[in-house]
């Protein structure tokens, strides 16, 4: 049981105590703070995002996949673009493949030409070609060794000189050789004459069927009681063959040549 002291210091304390937080009971208190809730819910000003907005904007999610099939496109047609531009990069197969045809008719050309200039009648005309050339060079050679020997001369040995005039020859000239023999022999024995010889050059002048006409040059060192210290000149000979009969000389022309009593000696 309170006695009066008790009541009066429960008085006198309540007294000193704050009104309001004797006077508004628990449910005051937390309609209060629900009211302060409410009054934090209002809507923010535009440009104000907080954060109980912002979790409440936040399951938006059907712009960021517009935006990623936006993006998707984008790259899309840049890759597009990349590969029309890798494509358009590549070097052109043309100028090759224009070489590799070039080449291949070179190839076709080459194998059609040689196959006719095969069949063309050419493998004759070479043929020919080989036997005249051969032809004259054999006319050539017994004409040559004809002038060479006809061109050494001996006083102390005239037969030889004469038996080389009459070598090869026909019958016709072989007498006119004779003659020409007597006739000069004397004059080379009083001058003590002596000659060497030395072919230059032997060369068919033409031809007309099997008789050919050859031109020599022969070069004569000679001595004499009129020249001891020796005198050189060329002698020119014209020689008429006949293939038919094995090369017989049927003519000789510039026999003497050099030779003392002839023209410019």
């Amino acid at each position: 049981m309170s006695t009066p002291s008790d009541i009066t210091d429960d008085t006198t304390a309540g007294a000193g105590a704050d009104p309001a937080a004797h006077t508004e009971p628990a449910e005051t208190s937390s309609g209060v703070s629900t009211t302060a809730v409410a009054v934090d819910e209002k809507p923010a000003e535009a440009g104000t995002v907080t954060s109980d907005s912002a979790d409440a904007a936040e399951p938006v999610k059907p712009k960021k996949n517009k935006d990623k099939s936006a993006k998707g496109s984008a790259k899309g047609k840049s890759s597009k673009k990349n590969k029309k531009g890798k494509k358009a990069a590549q070097p052109s197969r043309g100028p090759v493949v224009a070489a590799v045809v070039v080449a291949a008719v070179a190839s076709v050309l080459a194998i059609v030409f040689g196959t006719l200039w095969a069949t063309d009648g050419s493998d004759d005309e070479l043929a020919a070609l080989q036997a005249k050339l051969a032809t004259e060079e054999e006319a050539e050679k017994v004409a040559g060794d004809y002038a060479l020997n006809v061109s050494k001369v001996d006083y102390q040995n005239i037969d030889a000189w004469r038996q080389a005039l009459e070598t090869g020859v026909t019958q016709q000239l072989k007498e006119k050789m004779e003659i020409a023999v007597d006739v000069v022999a004397p004059l080379l024995t009083q001058m003590q004459y002596v000659s060497t010889a030395e072919k230059l050059a032997a060369t068919v002048a033409h031809s007309d069927g099997n008789q050919y006409v050859v031109r020599v040059f022969v070069d004569m060192d000679s001595k004499s009681r009129q020249t001891p210290d020796g005198v050189t000149a060329t002698a020119s000979y014209t020689i008429t063959l006949d293939k038919a009969s094995g090369w017989t000389i049927t003519d000789v022309g510039g026999i003497g040549a050099g030779l003392p009593g002839q023209p410019g000696n």
